[in-house]
């Protein structure tokens, strides 16, 4: 392994230890230890869990602090810019991710491949870069709270060394990692690197916020109930299979959502999600998932980044009754909900079903507007007193991509 080329991409140093100097440690390791043969021996922390990168996925400006020569009691820094570009794989128990700068007017790309082993329970962290083209040997470790601690052993300039890679996620919007060399088996350490990573919020664009809003030129179809209570909702007359089509493929999605429904809430969260869509029975249905790591949840309708949140809908038309009834089911719940239930009328779609919020009976209306092909808009809204009010509290616009 190369070590002077190694990046400091998945450990995070709290900034009280940010020193160039050597750095007395008392002969301790967190959760590691040299056995009497030599070989360091690493156990992961009672907490270490497959979601302890979840906060990483996403992507991040860097500001890097590179001291300029290792071991040899330098104080001189040199400081550089960087992205990175963060990705979960394998069902969540990885991650991938790119860290791009410029070095010497040059491009220059790192990957870092971070692996959970569910048997050891420990993070196993590879790194490649644009100038060698292979793994690095994997550095090792687990999170202890929201402090992540990490080592190999490695030859530094002839000389054997451990090396060790810490994060500081204590605001996981703001973490910090660092790197540092000990060349008395962990006695005293001297950091080498540091990295601060702000996260980036992609921004929609006014254009795009703008078609966020209700549009009180579409009527809201009236609400009509049988001796039951049910909800009674009748097709339009020209209903069809092939309703849906215009959504088939694959599209990004621009959220606005409010973050408490129901309560005079007036703050929303904006986020982006991605979604597929193919046809299914010979063309009377679809499926279609719809992907984010950035979910905003109860209680506070706050953004929870880097944890996968999955949906399916299936929709399927019944050419009887002309109606489509809209299955949904997420990945935090395991259990369909109610369908929605509706037709189109001119290019917009009201989807309407009875169901609970917060214990309180409510009535729950999708609406898609597809006036204008190519964009279409899809918004949520409830009704608390049977269709008389309603508060719409989720817009998407939608967006083709290849």
């Amino acid at each position: 392994m190369k070590t002077t080329n190694r990046i400091p991409i998945l450990c995070w140093l709290s900034l009280s230890c940010l020193c160039a100097h050597a750095q007395p440690t008392n002969g301790l390791l967190t959760n590691a230890k040299i056995n009497v043969k030599g070989e360091l021996e690493i156990t992961a922390s009672k907490t270490s869990s497959a979601t302890d990168f979840d906060w990483f996925v996403g992507n991040w400006k860097i500001h890097n602090k590179k001291l300029k020569t290792r071991l040899s009691h330098s104080t001189e820094w040199l400081e550089f810019e960087a992205t990175n570009e963060v990705h979960p794989i394998l069902n969540g128990i990885g991650r991938m991710n790119y860290n791009r700068r410029t070095v010497d007017g040059k491009p220059f790309e790192g990957m870092s491949l971070t692996l959970f082993n569910p048997t050891t329970r420990l993070w196993n962290i590879y790194w490649a870069t644009s100038d060698g083209g292979f793994f690095e040997s994997p550095i090792v470790g687990s999170f202890e709270g929201r402090i992540g601690t990490f080592y190999v052993k490695e030859v530094f300039e002839g000389k054997p060394i451990i090396v060790r890679a810490q994060w500081d996620i204590t605001d996981p919007e703001k973490a910090v990692w660092s790197q540092a060399f000990s060349p008395d088996q962990g006695k005293t350490w001297e950091t080498n690197w540091i990295m601060t990573e702000e996260r980036v919020v992609e921004d929609m664009g006014q254009a795009r916020r703008d078609l966020l809003k209700t549009d009180h030129s579409i009527t809201m179809p009236g609400i009509a109930f049988d001796e039951k209570g049910e909800l009674i909702i009748a097709a339009s007359t020209n209903s069809s299979p092939h309703d849906f089509d215009f959504l088939m493929g694959k599209w990004k999605m621009y959220h606005t959502r409010l973050n408490k429904r129901l309560v005079d809430c007036k703050e929303w969260t904006e986020f982006v999600s991605y979604d597929e869509a193919h046809l299914i029975l010979n063309g009377i249905g679809n499926v279609d998932t719809y992907t984010t790591n950035m979910m905003p949840t109860p209680p506070d309708g706050k953004i929870k980044w880097g944890k996968l949140f999955e949906g399916v809908t299936v929709r399927l038309y019944d050419p009887k009754t002309w109606l489509w009834s809209l299955y949904w089911v997420a990945s935090n719940v395991g259990a369909v909900d109610p369908p929605m239930v509706g037709s189109f009328e001119n290019n917009i779609g009201h989807f309407f079903c009875k169901d609970t919020f917060n214990g309180r009976p409510v009535i729950v209306v999708f609406r898609w507007d597809v006036r204008v092909k190519g964009q279409p808009i899809w918004s949520q809204a409830f009704s608390a007193d049977n269709g008389k009010t309603w508060e719409w509290n989720w817009y998407n616009v939608l967006e083709r991509v290849n």
